[in-house]
């Protein structure tokens, strides 16, 4: 097996991993596009991957700061969340992957937050990849590549310590355990004690991960990771109402950065371990095996107390069931002077196992002036999940409640819970009930040929799956997919090497159902789990890399379209499938060193993301799905554009210093409704903020200081607010982390 150079490590990797090095922010190579270790600059699909030394110099400490500077993607959607990861690329949600097995499934109480230090890189694919995953969305994946076994020692330990309490202590410690090389290990581990900028949340995480590689040969490799964490936590997502948040009120008061409308009690812990086995074996200079399998295993358990936002349909709901109780032209607020809100709750807990399976061979082979590199496969997905819940209830809204004031809260003053059946519980005893089990299994089936013919390359490719979907209670499901890709690229003798691909996508929604509103319930409709995702996707494009600089400029023009959108305004009202959504967008970006000492990222992406179709709703009017057709998908900003660059000085007194910094600007984003009693229009615009960020470092042979600032201005700004739901997310405060590194 052939070994590698790690970027800024000088360890070499004999372990199956995505690909190579990625120096000076430049990756030569990814496995994620092609299951293959296709040169970048040879895949006719933009790819973007952020290394480890990009995320190092970024001080990056979650998986949605590691993607801020890739083209096409939002990756604070909905704002600071410390339940899990959510980005979306070319206004789609994005599906997660570890190691090319897919880690996100459903919600966030299904699976884990990523934590990137237990990653060499991370990729970022944009637009389809149903052919060889099966399990992806139109818009694209983001691939963790996991730190894995080196064959030269490499050891190091960071202590961190940042704005509002972050302490951190993390250590990666790798190299051979004989002398001839056969054994391999490495541990990363990392221990954490935070607060967040939200008031009462913490952020607490514990993490190792240990992995052994047995080489008995050059030509076989079985590597062991193990992946065991215990996240304690709260929610920043606070569901601030609009008028207060987005502006503010009529008396001047506006929600911060620090505001918490939960109760100090609440918690969002998860507990998560994984074992994945990696096997390759070379038969011959012609024909390679690679397979991996990972069982993963989470539970989550939290309660959580955040805003209600009451729409003046919600209050006409209540007063329905509990009598005139509120005004709804106080909504979304229980007094005039828009100061106290409703509050929901949350209890749950949830318990998801997930098998992983995929196994292919890769055959080189001539026929004529073709030459092929032909990969065959088969993978395997189980998930299952046990979930009890409490439902949402309300509270801090009836006659005789204490009130909640959002900007002077009075915590602990709950009397009781109103449940949206109309029945009242203690706070302190809350009924929980048990969702029915659920199991869903793909099977799929694919067959690629890369085609290589002078300076033209083509890829081909069709999978086929199988999904099973096994509800208790509820008859079994069944669904088939075929997905598609066909691409060419001409490779020129000058760099630029531009490309044509079509590719089609399906994605299962495990854990998702439709059907979730009061009226099912009332109306005795079934829960029923959720239809796959369906797309497709043409794309035109360029790679070009400088002949001389490590520096690559890659750009590209799409058009895509998703079908059969879960969609659900209004939690009172139903979950409904069949939103269909088109998507046209232009992405150019450019990464590396301009100057030996000077490395850069610059990106552009212009995104318009519209609901083409759009389904009539249960409770609402009719006309509804012709309203939204043509309107803008929620929070989807049409430009993203961002700078980042780092300059180390090469010589003289100042060796070994750096310092950098980055700008990021996201375009204003729009949210449609209509007002289900007057059919007026609810147009929510939500504007553009411009983030600057900075860093400053220093290293020698065994230390490294650094020193990161995000948001450096400290810019209080809005992610995006949904109109029919009338909540905010809130983006990042200022923060600002050293860390001091001991390398040995």
């Amino acid at each position: 097996m052939d070994t590698v150079v790690v970027a800024g490590e000088g360890a070499a990797r004999a372990t199956p991993s995505s690909a190579g090095p990625v120096i000076d922010y430049v990756a030569e190579d990814s496995r994620v596009g092609t299951k293959t270790d296709t040169p970048l600059a040879e895949t006719p699909q933009s790819i973007t991957v952020v290394g480890s030394e990009q995320m190092r110099d970024q001080g990056v400490q979650n998986l949605q700061e590691a993607i801020r500077y890739v083209p096409g993607v939002l990756a604070d959607g909905f704002g600071v969340d410390t339940r899990g990861d959510y980005a979306v690329i070319r206004g789609v949600p994005a599906e997660y992957f570890i190691d090319g097995l897919r880690s996100s499934y459903g919600y966030y109480v299904n699976t884990i937050a990523v934590e990137p230090y237990a990653l060499d890189r991370v990729e970022v694919l944009r637009g389809p990849a149903s052919m060889l995953y099966g399990q992806t969305p139109v818009g694209g994946i983001i691939n963790g590549a996991s730190k894995l076994p080196l064959a030269t020692p490499r050891n190091e330990a960071t202590v961190e310590y940042g704005t509002f309490d972050f302490a951190q202590f993390k250590f990666d410690s790798s190299g051979p355990l004989t002398k001839d090389g056969t054994w391999l290990y490495r541990v990363v581990g990392l221990a954490r004690d935070a607060g967040t900028q939200v008031d009462y949340v913490d952020n607490d995480r514990l993490m190792i991960a240990p992995s052994l590689t047995y080489r008995p040969t050059d030509d076989t490799s079985i590597t062991v990771l193990a992946n065991i964490r215990d996240d304690k936590s709260g929610s920043t997502q606070q569901f601030l109402p609009q008028i207060g948040t987005l502006t503010p009120n009529k008396f001047g008061q506006r929600a911060d950065f620090s505001t918490f409308v939960g109760e100090p009690d609440d918690y969002y812990n998860t507990r998560a371990q994984s074992g994945t086995v990696f096997f390759d074996h070379k038969f011959n200079d012609n024909l390679k095996l690679h397979s991996v399998t990972r069982y993963s295993h989470v539970e989550n358990d939290y309660k959580s107390t955040y805003g209600a936002i009451l729409t003046p349909a919600r209050m006409a709901y209540f007063n329905s069931v509990f009598g005139p109780i509120f005004n709804p032209a106080d909504a979304p607020f229980l007094n005039a002077g828009q100061s106290e809100i409703a509050r929901a709750v949350t209890q749950q807990f949830t318990d998801t196992g997930i098998f992983n399976t995929d196994n292919n061979l890769t055959g080189t082979f001539q026929t004529g002036l073709f030459s092929h590199e032909v990969t065959a496969g088969v993978d395997y997905m189980r998930f299952a999940v046990d979930t009890v819940t409490a439902g949402t209830l309300v509270d801090n809204a009836l006659p005789g409640q204490p009130r909640f004031d959002m900007y002077a809260p009075t915590y602990g003053q709950s009397t009781y819970l109103f449940s949206l059946y109309g029945f009242a519980v203690s706070p302190d005893a809350i009924p929980m009930y048990v969702l029915p089990h659920e199991v869903q299994s793909d099977t799929g089936v694919y067959i690629q040929d890369q085609i290589k013919a002078g300076p033209w390359r083509f890829i081909l490719g069709a999978r086929q799956d199988w999904l099973t979907i096994e509800q208790e209670g509820s008859p079994t499901e069944t669904e088939t997919a075929t997905s598609t890709r066909a691409a060419v690229l001409y490779e020129t003798d000058f760099g630029l090497n531009p490309y044509l691909s079509y590719s089609t996508s399906f994605t299962p929604q495990p854990g998702s159902v439709v059907g979730t509103s009061i009226y099912s319930s009332v109306m005795g409709q079934t829960l029923k789990p959720a239809k796959p995702l369906l797309g497709e996707q043409v794309e035109a494009g360029f790679k070009y890399q400088h002949p001389t600089l490590p520096l690559v400029i890659n750009g590209a023009i799409y058009e895509l379209e998703q079908r059969n959108q879960i969609v659900q305004p209004d939690v009172l009202f139903d979950a409904v499938q069949g939103a269909n959504i088109n998507v046209r967008g232009f992405e150019i970006e450019a990464i590396g060193k301009i100057l030996p000492e000077l490395k850069i990222v610059a990106s552009y992406s212009y995104t318009d993301a519209t609901y083409s179709e759009y389904p009539e709703l249960y409770g609402y009017p009719t006309g509804i799905s012709q309203f939204m057709v043509g309107k803008p998908v929620d929070g989807i900003p049409q430009h993203l554009a961002s700078l980042w660059g780092v300059y180390t000085v090469q010589g003289g007194p100042l060796r070994g210093w750096s310092a950098g910094g980055g700008v990021r600007y996201v375009g204003s984003s729009q949210s449609y409704g209509r007002d289900i009693a007057t059919q007026k229009t609810i147009d929510v615009q939500t504007p553009s903020y411009t983030l600057f960020d900075a860093m400053v470092a220093f290293e020698n042979e065994h230390w490294r200081w650094q020193l990161t600032a995000q948001n450096l201005a400290n810019t209080f700004y809005v992610t995006s607010c949904l109109a029919y739901r009338g909540d905010c997310g809130v983006g990042q405060a200022r923060t600002v982390i050293t860390a001091l590194t001991y390398k040995f």
